[in-house]
């Protein structure tokens, strides 16, 4: 810090303090001139005062400058604080260790604190909100970074078909199709799968498929000479175009599923029906189980799930969980998880009890084992400051004592001379001119 800064910042007590000094040194420039015009007693009181005055605000100005730097350029013992340095911070430490922050007095002041109290106001308010997301978005980010989404995609894809093997689905799913087909069960969800068959129709892959399919009927048809004959005629003069009548039988099927999207349509319902007693049948018959199952299983062999979960489901899941602010979705949804389990917890006396235990424990702990960090993070703060920071440092915490202390010595040195010039005058003089000395 340059000494400009340092003067701006001076205590106001510092500049009465300087303002004294000079106006004493200019009183008594003119007392001392007056005396040889004025001679009355009054005077020789005002002289006595004055430079008493003086003498005091000098004397004091220097020993408070000497203590940080040399005053009138006198280096005799002057710069006290400077030269010292290294002992005072040893000083300061061994005050801090041994009567400020002593581990005994650190211990009993934990063991007063409630910090249970400190946690949940920092945990319910926006700031601990925050942090608690930040946090689980951190620990979020570092767990899915150390695997690759292809790494992650095989070590689902092994425990997914692994799950599914274990699982029994022709139970399940009968039970389900009885609830659809006999009572009219999962109407809105049946509804949904109606409209996704509907926007599967207009799909370039349904109406190739279907293509396909026509094509390989017409095929069959020709083996016949004169099925060949009248289909090659028909699709000469164009009476058989198989991308019209794919587009037809679309058209035909989308309006047919349009009514049976209504609400309680009849339509869908007697079709629906018509499936009830062979999925009743399903159950007793272990042939039909039996090879619904197998298929079931191969399905589940033979589907690709690493690049589902590669190309599907690793990029969801890195989207709704890895942000460093912490507002992806899981980390928002994770950190609320958090808020209700330490609602919970802060309701029950004997887990507060209990947790308020623990951090009093890890508390102590941590005084016991850094305790003499204390001495160490004072020694590196102080040492790291220049000496022109350091002397700054100290004075500015005395400086409006150290200024009283020179306003006082010029009002005491005032009063001091004065005193001695009555005494004289009144006391020593008087008597000596009774016993007919003077």
């Amino acid at each position: 810090m340059s000494p400009r800064i340092m003067e701006t910042q001076r205590n106001p007590y510092t500049t009465y303090a300087n303002r004294l000094l000079l106006t004493m040194a200019v009183l008594f420039a003119f007392v001392w001139w007056g005396q040889w015009y004025i001679t009355a007693p009054w005077y020789d009181g005002l002289y006595w005062f004055v430079q008493s005055a003086l003498i005091g605000s000098v004397a004091d100005w220097f020993a408070v400058t000497a203590l940080f730097r040399k005053p009138l350029g006198v280096s005799f013992h002057t710069e006290l604080i400077p030269r010292n340095k290294n002992r005072l911070i040893e000083g300061i430490i061994r005050m801090v260790n041994t009567k400020l922050l002593t581990y005994d007095q650190c211990k009993s002041a934990i063991e007063r604190i409630q910090f249970v109290p400190f946690l949940d106001q920092y945990i319910r308010s926006e700031v601990g909100r925050n942090t608690v997301r930040q946090g689980i978005a951190t620990v979020l980010s570092e767990l899915w970074d150390r695997r690759s989404d292809r790494e992650w995609a095989q070590w689902g894809a092994q425990r997914l078909r692994k799950f599914l093997h274990n699982q029994s689905f022709i139970g399940p799913m009968q039970q389900t199709l009885l609830h659809v087909c006999e009572h009219n069960r999962y109407e809105s969800v049946v509804i949904r799968g109606i409209d996704y068959l509907q926007r599967a129709l207009y799909t370039p892959k349904a109406q190739e498929w279907l293509e396909a399919v026509i094509e390989e009927e017409i095929e069959k048809r020709k083996k016949d000479v004169v099925s060949a004959m009248l289909i090659g005629l028909s699709e000469g003069l164009n009476i058989v175009n198989v991308q019209e009548m794919a587009g037809a039988i679309i058209e035909e099927v989308h309006q047919m599923l349009e009514r049976w999207k209504q609400p309680n349509s009849t339509e869908r319902l007697v079709w629906l029906h018509q499936w009830v007693g062979p999925l009743q049948q399903m159950a007793s018959n272990r042939s039909i189980t039996k090879t619904l199952d197998d298929a079931i299983q191969q399905w589940i062999d033979v589907q690709d799930w690493e690049l589902m979960l590669e190309d599907y489901v690793c990029p969801r899941i890195r989207e709704g969980m890895v942000s460093s602010d912490g507002s992806s979705p899981m980390a928002i949804a994770l950190e609320s998880s958090f808020q209700e389990l330490w609602n919970h917890y802060c309701e029950e006396p004997g887990m507060v009890e209990r947790l308020e235990e623990a951090l009093t424990h890890i508390m102590l702990h941590i005084v016991s084992k850094s305790h003499g960090f204390i001495g160490i993070i004072i020694r590196e703060v102080l040492q790291s400051l220049s000496t022109e920071r350091f002397i700054h440092f100290i004075e500015s915490k005395v400086e409006e004592d150290l200024a009283w202390i020179r306003i006082n010595g010029a009002l005491v040195g005032g009063v001091a001379g004065l005193g001695t010039w009555l005494f004289l005058y009144y006391v020593y003089e008087p008597v000596l001119q009774g016993l007919g000395i003077i």
